[in-house]
């Protein structure tokens, strides 16, 4: 792989469909575009104006005339040039009809006359490496295309926009800063350095351990709408775990019937809760039994307990606690989850013995709900998006850690940082605090970019769709 290389990927999903692009970026973009594209005046792309379409059709060369070869799709060609393009480079993109045939035929023609297949996210990482955007602003990108939810959107688009990098920025040039009054400090120790005051570098530095922590405990609700959370519906069988996953999903996903035992397998659907991107797990339900089919789906829906975020127990309001319903008590209680007590069948008659139920789960809340006639699930909801956000809900204007790469960096120069605090206090001499506080600067450098390993880079784009 060269960066100077032309590459060309689909930068659309594979399948059936109204339109399909793909895409050329490179030194050579315009040249191929001339060789495959034909255009409806006659013109070839090499001469075409940057930010301009045009129509016609991509050809396979021919021995004889140019205009008698054989014609491949009829498409629109945009020509943006470097380097006012994604990459900075000269880029063409084709829009042709979606479908396997003409997408992988417009892209064999490509490869053919000279392009390069594009490795995943290389598109992006020439934007990076070409100076267009910083690692932050790529991870976005990623970050964008996975969003599942509008806020969880708005929250990729600002740090797309370059908030975060800005944030990142502003601390590192702090503590740049502060390295470089130290460094004169150490460096001219025998003369009248004013302005230059130990306890002012000090006060400095603890502010910016303090923005950065503030960052690191906001990390959680960064990973929750970049993620979402897994919350799994369990209990005992035929209390209404399927009825209540189709009553938040709006939709009959699961199979309900009156008979024990009808869920046996792992169902999952993502759905947005109040904003919240939720992985809902319908389980087999937890009960005593020698049916090999059945006590696969439980040793499964164990499995996901442990996973969890998020614990729907549902009980049954017209039915006495059981031993199965008590052994599924006892055994969630202890795995330290968020749990949501479910009481469904609310609009039967009571036989529950909430009193008992509460001695289990005394700090958890209780629901009440019909999910077959979809009572109280707005209810519920709101109570899911309670827990998760604990009153702290982000606002559109949310920037900050949206991945494990961020935060671990984050972290370690959160670190670095009080350990310089602490060799202050401990009166170390300043050449060796200073050696805390650079680690720290080029820790925050791999977060935008500044200072990064090939190895890290690749591990980043890695991720990425190839088309991007």
């Amino acid at each position: 792989m060269r960066a100077d290389d032309t590459i060309v990927a689909v930068s659309t999903p594979i399948g059936e469909g109204g339109i399909g692009i793909v895409r050329l970026s490179g030194q050579d973009s315009l040249k191929i575009a001339d060789a495959i594209f034909l255009a409806a005046d006659g013109k070839r792309p090499s001469g075409f104006k940057t930010y301009t379409v045009h129509y016609g059709h991509i050809v396979e060369k021919s021995k004889v005339k140019r205009q008698n070869a054989k014609v491949i799709d009829e498409v629109i060609l945009t020509v943006m040039r470097s380097p006012g393009s994604y990459t900075k480079e000269d880029v063409v993109e084709i829009n042709c009809h979606s479908g396997i045939a003409p997408l992988k035929k417009i892209l064999d023609i490509c490869l053919i006359n000279g392009a390069r297949l594009a490795e995943p996210g290389e598109f992006t990482k020439r934007a990076f490496l070409n100076g267009r955007i910083d690692i932050l602003q790529a991870e976005a990108v990623l970050d964008i295309i996975k969003a599942k939810t509008e806020l969880s959107l708005r929250s990729a688009l600002n740090n797309l926009e370059g908030f975060f990098s800005k944030k990142i920025n502003e601390i590192r040039e702090k503590l740049i800063q502060v390295y470089a009054h130290m460094e004169a400090s150490v460096d001219f120790s025998g003369e009248d350095l004013s302005g230059i005051r130990s306890g002012s570098m000090f006060k400095r530095l603890d502010s910016v351990k303090s923005e950065i922590g503030k960052l690191v405990s906001n990390s959680n609700q960064g990973r929750i709408l970049r993620q979402g959370i897994k919350t799994v519906i369990c209990g005992s069988p035929n209390v209404g775990k399927s009825s209540l996953m189709n009553a938040i999903l709006k939709e009959s996903r699961s199979i309900v019937t009156h008979i024990p035992g009808t869920t046996r397998d792992i169902i999952e659907e993502i759905v947005n809760i109040k904003g919240i991107a939720v992985t809902l797990v319908d389980t087999a339900g937890i009960t005593d039994t020698n049916h090999p089919v059945e006590k696969e789906g439980i040793k499964r829906s164990h499995a996901y307990l442990e996973n969890a975020d998020l614990i729907l127990l549902v009980l049954d309001w017209s039915r006495k606690l059981n031993k199965n319903d008590l052994d599924i008590m006892k055994r969630i209680r202890g795995h330290k989850k968020e749990i949501i007590i479910v009481i469904n069948k609310k609009d039967l008659k009571k036989r529950l013995d909430i009193k008992k139920i509460r001695g289990f789960f005394s700090k958890s809340p209780f629901v009440h709900i019909s999910a077959l006639n979809l009572k109280g699930i707005d209810i519920l909801e709101n109570e899911i998006k309670g827990m998760v956000w604990k009153g702290k809900a982000p606002g559109n204007s949310f920037i900050g850690v949206s991945n494990e790469r961020q935060l671990g960096i984050l972290r370690r120069s959160f670190l670095d940082i009080d350990e310089a605090i602490k060799a202050h206090k401990s009166r170390l001499p300043l050449d060796c605090i200073s050696v805390y506080v650079r680690a720290s600067i080029e820790n925050l450098g791999e977060i935008t970019g500044h200072t990064i390993t090939e190895k890290a880079l690749d591990k980043i784009f890695s991720e990425f769709c190839i088309g991007k």
